[in-house]
């Protein structure tokens, strides 16, 4: 393991100017960027996001071509903060690695250092904030695994469905670890009510669908059991809206047709 050096191949005027620059208008700093090719001197943090082999091989293609020295950022451990990506493709080519090394690194750093890079998703939060035993994530993991629904759903269905918690709001608490589960119990019986309609419509599980359903069971006068006896002889009558609100207009058509007991479903 060494130090890089100055580039050897640069005249003294040059270098000479390089250095004017440097100092006049640069501010130096006093990290160094070190090389090896000793790979096993470097670990992975387990709270760290996953890897993915796709972005491993888009990165090893490029340095294929060339290598530039653009250094990972480990700890004082050697544990790969930033850059298991860069990492992992210049092991697999046998290229050295280039790294510097930052003390007192936490999972939130590493997450805010990686969201300036490529960007993390909530896959990404969910999978570190589980390897953390969070257990409201932990939790939210095993309902969106048993139901399959999308990220949107499962938070729509998890965090009370109040009209204050934006989706803005719901992901950024996801996101910061501070995701809480209002009714568990509640969420569940939803979600259930919700697949019963499966066998009837393809975009059951669509954002726009759900909010609507959601909606419907809040209505006292709402009754799951009548909707879907009634879809059953009417499953072609419910068709792939755009929002919600046009969701809840056809729901309601479906819900009133040769019904006595008329409801609103939109106000």
């Amino acid at each position: 393991m060494f130090k890089t050096n100055k580039n050897k191949n640069m005249s003294n005027s040059m270098q000479d100017k390089f250095d004017l620059i440097s100092s006049s208008t640069f501010k130096r700093e006093h990290s160094t960027v070190w090389v090896t090719n000793d790979y096993d001197q470097f670990s992975f943090i387990e709270e760290n996001r996953p890897t993915s082999a796709s972005h491993v091989s888009n990165i090893q293609e490029s340095i294929a071509v060339k290598q530039l020295p653009v250094p990972i950022v480990v700890d004082e451990q050697y544990r790969i903060c930033d850059g298991q990506h860069r990492f992992l493709a210049c092991k697999n080519l046998n290229k050295p690695i280039y790294f510097v090394q930052v003390h007192k690194m936490t999972i939130e750093d590493i997450q805010r250092l990686n969201a300036d890079t490529k960007v993390w998703s909530l896959d990404d939060f969910l999978a570190s904030y589980c390897k953390r035993n969070k257990s409201e994530y932990l939790k939210y993991r095993d309902f969106k695994e048993r139901y399959k629904f999308g990220h949107g759903e499962c938070l729509l269905l998890l965090s009370g469905w109040k009209k204050h918690n934006s989706v803005k709001s719901v992901n950024q608490n996801f996101k910061d670890g501070n995701f809480k589960i209002i009714n568990y119990g509640e969420a569940v019986n939803a979600a259930d009510k919700i697949n019963r309609v499966k066998e009837y419509f393809l975009h059951y599980k669509t954002r726009w669908f759900v909010a609507a359903l959601v909606k419907c069971f809040k209505n006292e006068e709402y009754d799951h059991d009548i909707f879907i006896k009634k879809l059953s002889g009417q499953s072609a009558k419910l068709m792939k809206q755009a929002d919600t609100d046009s969701y809840l207009i056809n729901i309601e058509m479906i819900y009133n047709y040769n019904n006595s007991n008329k409801i609103s479903l939109r106000f």
